[in-house]
């Protein structure tokens, strides 16, 4: 079974990572872990894009043309089950966070500095999409 997913991470107008956390009920995916904003394809969507744009849009109510989302990673994993998890990620920069209208979970602001305090609260997708980015920026300075 492939389940497909897509999200972004959000990066302040101030550089800070602008993350969920995820709410704390047991019925869902990862209650209370931190994780990007985005979500699994509906049936029908194959475009991983379009899939982090409405999820960002339902999540966070900020509309961005798909130029603005920057590609970060896509990967795929493959379970011992059969499940197959088919991912990208995106980044979006300059963001207000005062302009977010959280509707899922709550808004957390990490600072670059602070990631490493925060990685053993994050989703598995999730960290290893801020372990990529991280190591994009490092390799940028």
């Amino acid at each position: 079974m492939m389940i497909s997913i897509a999200g972004a991470i959000l990066i302040s107008n101030t550089g800070n990572l602008l993350l969920q956390r995820r709410d704390n009920n047991p019925s869902i995916f990862s209650p209370n872990m931190i994780s990007v904003f985005g979500g699994s394809a509906e049936q029908g969507e194959d475009d991983l894009l379009y899939v982090a744009m409405r999820e960002i849009k339902e999540e966070t109510d900020i509309s961005l043309p798909a130029e603005a989302y920057l590609p970060l990673v896509q990967f795929k994993n493959f379970y011992p089950d059969g499940r197959v998890i088919n991912a990208a990620f995106y980044i979006l920069e300059n963001i207000e966070k005062s302009k977010l209208a959280i509707t899922e979970g709550s808004l957390i602001e990490i600072s670059i500095d602070n990631v490493g305090k925060y990685m053993h609260e994050m989703v598995p997708t999730t960290c290893f999409a801020v372990s990529v980015y991280l190591q994009n920026v490092q390799s940028e300075k």
